[in-house]
């Protein structure tokens, strides 16, 4: 990729040019029938304190998303980022391993200083957390309103996507999940096993005894759990 400015080349993922120092706008290249409706007067730019700008991608209905004319960061509501990937991206049958390893590398490289921004609709800190398995993309997230992409991330979540993202997300999900039912099911044999345990104990013994038996069946089971036994 080269510099819309003067042509230099561009390292992966990077948004300034080094040599011109102008940013570039590479996250809606592939959106030609993006169109500007005109700044979102309620909702600025949570670091450049901006009006954004509302822009209407291509789609029926058209997808709506707020861009920093500063900063070039964007803000999308629920859903809008699955469904901007689901059209940017076709369908992946295969998962490219190096691929999504490259990308979690270069964005471990060239990681901002870790900072709480607010949401640009309601102002509340919004929470940082990883957009899908191995994407490299830390995203800040508004439980109620969307969510904040820095320049360049969206590229990069277009990438990840193509290069299976998608599914190998949907593949370890389900592989935690199979994990924690396991887990459960573990667990519930267990409990089953410490009550059966106590029901086999001898008649006559006083209330005291069964609640000593009781907490020290369940304090020897903890320590089992936390020395890995």
């Amino acid at each position: 990729m080269k510099c819309a400015c003067c042509a230099a080349p561009l390292p992966p993922q990077a948004v300034v040019c080094a040599y011109c120092g102008s940013r570039q706008d590479v996250d809606l290249q592939s959106w030609v029938q993006a169109e500007s409706i005109g700044p979102m007067q309620d909702l600025s730019c949570p670091d450049c304190r901006q009006s954004l700008e509302e822009l209407r991608l291509g789609g029926d209905p058209p997808l709506v998303v707020g861009r920093c004319h500063t900063c070039l960061g964007l803000f999308l509501g629920h859903g809008v980022l699955e469904q901007l990937l689901s059209q940017a991206v076709r369908p992946s049958i295969d998962i490219d391993g190096p691929r999504l390893n490259s990308l979690v590398e270069q964005a471990a490289g060239s990681s901002p200083p870790l900072r709480y921004r607010h949401c640009p609709v309601c102002d509340d800190l919004m929470n940082r957390s990883l957009y899908g398995k191995r994407s490299g993309v830390i995203v800040d997230r508004c439980r109620d309103h969307g969510l904040w992409l820095d320049a360049g991330e969206l590229r990069q979540l277009m990438e990840w996507a193509h290069a299976g993202g998608l599914l190998h997300h949907a593949a370890r999900m389900e592989e935690e999940q199979r994990e924690q039912e396991r887990r459960r099911r573990q667990e519930e044999v267990e409990r089953r096993a410490a009550e059966q345990e106590l029901q086999n104990l001898e008649p006559g013994r006083g209330q005291n005894d069964w609640l000593d038996a009781d907490l020290t069946t369940l304090l020897t089971r903890g320590l089992q759990r936390l020395l890995g036994g």
